[in-house]
């Protein structure tokens, strides 16, 4: 069984335009014996579990009609999430103005987890603000990096009980 990413990235771009969608990853991991293909979709707004059926079923067909993996495999659509896993600079980019938190390989000034608001990201590293100081993170040392979205912004301060 063997896939290849370059063979199955077109036809995932395609499908994605076609429903107007936005693929935010695609992974292509082997896992014991078989072959998984991730998709992440996202769209402005989110997106619904009937988008991901959608183009589940699309793009299972044309895997099927283009054949670009052999053997069995399973296909995996969702969404990013709301605190989902940031991996390119895109990704990066995209959240600018918004908190995150990041996980270093080595330490940055004695420390290896960064929680702030990141400022900018270029094709190098990002720049993040924690409390009131700029720290900058070079993409090579980023060992995990995530959208930090507080229960608060997603719901709000709580009602109070009576």
């Amino acid at each position: 069984m063997k896939a290849d990413i370059d063979k199955i990235e077109p036809l995932v771009g395609q499908v994605a335009r076609e429903e107007m969608l936005e693929v935010f990853d695609l992974v292509v991991a082997r896992e014991g014996p078989r072959t998984v293909v991730r998709v992440f979709i996202d769209r402005e707004g989110g997106v619904r579990m009937a988008d991901c059926q959608a183009f589940s079923r699309r793009l299972s067909a044309a895997l099927d009609v283009h054949d670009p993996i052999q053997g069995a495999y399973v296909l995996e659509v969702s969404s990013p999430g709301i605190n989902r896993r940031l991996t390119k600079p895109a990704h990066f980019a995209s959240v600018a103005g918004k908190r995150v938190r990041v996980a270093l390989r080595e330490f940055v000034e004695g420390s290896r987890n960064y929680q702030g608001t990141l400022i900018r990201a270029d094709d190098d590293g990002v720049d993040i603000d924690r409390d009131g100081r700029i720290f900058r993170l070079a993409y090579a040392n980023i060992r995990k990096a995530n959208l930090d979205i507080s229960h608060e912004e997603l719901f709000g301060k709580g009602k109070k009980k009576r």
